[in-house]
């Protein structure tokens, strides 16, 4: 351990180190020269620039909730994974002994969104056609073998739909989708957010059925205080939780400055000094 004299001359140097201005004078304690204070203002005009701009607009709730309503009230959309229930019943009796009298056949729908039928010289694409559609289809294959076959397709279990969180949470990855999902649900399955988090601008990337895109910015201080409604989420959508200003910063300085310089940055602290 430091002698008692040590440890009371130690506050005193660590405080001329810092408090030394560049001719070499000791400034007033709690005064930091003009000079130290002109070369730490871009520093001081970052942290101003994150605190103004820390703060997400809010979102449209209205148009959020009008387009997750009418997700859920539009025909099912096949994907692939679904597993379908196909039933054909014959109306022709002159057919030769065909297996498809009131045949029921199960399938699920290939990775490239087909399914193979019986009778049928080859798969059929219904990835991305609803269940009415998906139907018509299967009617319009089976008539070489019957003028007007009578159809049923059923969608026994649909393939799990999931969406995606990532950036400043504990357990990044995709997260089960249930009708209903909000954005503070999902992150609470992702472990919740981690402390580098910016919590007052939380993206959400959604990717539209014609391939076009939109990012959404939630602020989670406002939500929490119930000053803006919760984010319904819709399968697919991407949470992105980015890291705060301050977080940001400690990035650059170990990427351009830690790690470029040929020692090593550290030591130990006041009051951990040991003989």
């Amino acid at each position: 351990m430091l002698a008692p004299a040590r440890l009371r001359s130690y506050p005193a140097r660590v405080t001329s180190t810092f408090l030394r201005d560049p001719g070499g004078r000791d400034s007033p304690a709690g005064s930091i020269c003009p000079a130290r204070r002109h070369r730490w203002s871009p520093v001081a005009a970052v942290l101003l620039l994150f605190a103004a701009c820390s703060s997400a607009p809010p979102f449209d709730a209205k148009a959020v909730a009008a387009e997750w309503a009418a997700y859920m009230q539009r025909d099912y959309v096949l994907r692939p994974g679904d597993r379908l229930s196909v039933l054909v019943e014959q109306l022709r009796p002159d057919q030769a002994q065909g297996a498809l009298r009131d045949a029921v056949q199960e399938v699920v729908v290939s990775p490239t969104g087909t399914i193979d039928l019986r009778q049928l010289p080859g798969p059929l694409q219904v990835g991305g056609r609803s269940v009415g559609a998906t139907r018509t289809l299967v009617a319009e294959a089976y008539k070489f073998l019957a003028a007007e076959p009578k159809v049923t397709v059923t969608l026994i279990e649909a393939a799990a739909q999931s969406v995606f969180v990532c950036g400043e949470v504990h357990r990044p990855g995709p997260i089960v989708f249930q009708p209903g999902l909000t954005m503070t649900q999902a992150i609470a399955a992702a472990g919740s957010f981690i402390h580098t988090v910016k919590h007052s601008d939380i993206r959400v990337l959604r990717i539209h059925p014609d391939g076009s895109q939109r990012t959404f910015r939630v602020n989670m201080d406002a939500v929490l205080l119930d000053q803006q409604p919760d984010f319904l989420l819709l399968p697919g959508d991407v949470v992105y939780a980015q890291t705060s200003g301050i977080a940001d910063a400690g990035n650059w300085v170990d990427l351009w400055i830690r790690r470029l310089l040929p020692f090593s940055i550290g030591g130990p602290a006041i009051g951990t000094i040991q003989n």
